[in-house]
């Protein structure tokens, strides 16, 4: 007789909103996806308990939330919203002593041993996909960071980090503009005060000061606007830069995964001589550095597939 395989229950934790699903096994159920607006409840635990309400399921095998915000250990908080997220609380409504929080962009680095190949795109370098080697996730949203893909004999390891909030490298004078209006502005230029959402339109700003424009304009006008292409242009040699930085750090020779909604809108402007030529300029690594496949996830649900893939790693 075949043992029945544990339900899960998987959250991706945002800002705005929360996504639950169930996982049997590490299949993920789409038919029980839901989203909730975080803005019509006071906490988590009120998303939850509404969740397993309209679902009439009074307990689960296990829980995994990942989450917008730093973890720590049984408890973690959200940069964007005023909640703090507790595993016992977690425990208690779900009935389960296996609780998991996890960093939303550890998520996303667990989701990619589980991903169809057919939800990435090829955007630079090689296009082989290695899932067994070291693959690294840059989320490009509304901020930035990355998590790391490390195999194991035990299974996949992702350490947690903050790399938006380290120092923005600059190549030439225009970055160096826009480097020293960050100084003058924050008195420190990090990376995620460029690489992101608000970035764009900050790059704009002090490239085009009298044609303030957002980075959604940006994008929309970026194929018949001659300024907005050189934004564009720019946000991609910092991009890249960067990027060729962290496969140098961390020698993702799988992959470097790109997520977000920024990520995607750039998918038609990413080429040779904005993106490619910004990785590559590494003095005598530069050869190197044309050997790093960069790819973009399109999975909508690829946290929600970390969180399932991660409980039933452990």
């Amino acid at each position: 007789m075949r043992l029945r395989e544990d339900i899960h229950l998987v959250a991706d934790v945002g800002g705005t909103n929360t996504r639950l699903a169930l996982s049997v096994g590490s299949v993920l159920r789409k038919d029980t996806l839901k989203r909730y607006d975080n803005s019509a409840v006071s906490s988590l635990e009120d998303i939850l308990n509404r969740y397993m309400l309209d679902l009439s399921f009074p307990s689960v095998d296990g829980i995994c939330i990942a989450v917008a915000g730093p973890t720590h250990g049984d408890w973690a908080e959200l940069t964007n919203i005023n909640w703090n997220i507790h595993k016992n609380a977690l425990a208690k409504i779900t009935k389960t002593t296996k609780v998991c929080i996890i960093n939303d962009m550890q998520a996303q680095s667990y989701a990619l041993t589980v991903l169809d190949n057919k939800d990435i795109v090829h955007l630079y370098g090689t296009r082989e996909i290695d899932k067994t080697k070291r693959m690294l996730v840059c989320g490009i949203g509304t901020g930035f960071n990355i998590a790391l893909s490390i195999p194991t004999v035990n299974g996949v390891v992702v350490p947690p980090a903050e790399a938006g909030h380290t120092r923005l490298p600059v190549r030439n004078s225009t970055e160096q503009k826009i480097v020293n209006y960050l100084l003058q502005k924050n008195g420190f230029a990090e990376v995620e005060g460029v690489i992101s959402g608000r970035g764009m339109a900050l790059v704009n700003e002090v490239l085009y000061p009298a044609s303030k424009r957002s980075s959604r304009e940006i994008i929309r006008s970026g194929q018949t606007n001659c300024e907005t292409r050189h934004v564009i242009d720019v946000f991609c040699g910092f991009a890249g830069s960067y990027f060729g930085d962290l496969a140098l750090t961390t020698l993702p020779e799988g992959g470097i995964f790109l997520i977000g909604g920024l990520a995607r809108a750039l998918r038609p402007f990413v080429d040779e001589n904005n993106f490619g030529m910004a990785f590559c300029d590494k003095g005598r690594f530069s050869k190197m550095n044309r050997s790093f496949g960069v790819h973009l996830v399109l999975d909508d649900f690829a946290a929600l597939k970390g969180c399932s893939a991660y409980l039933t790693q452990e």
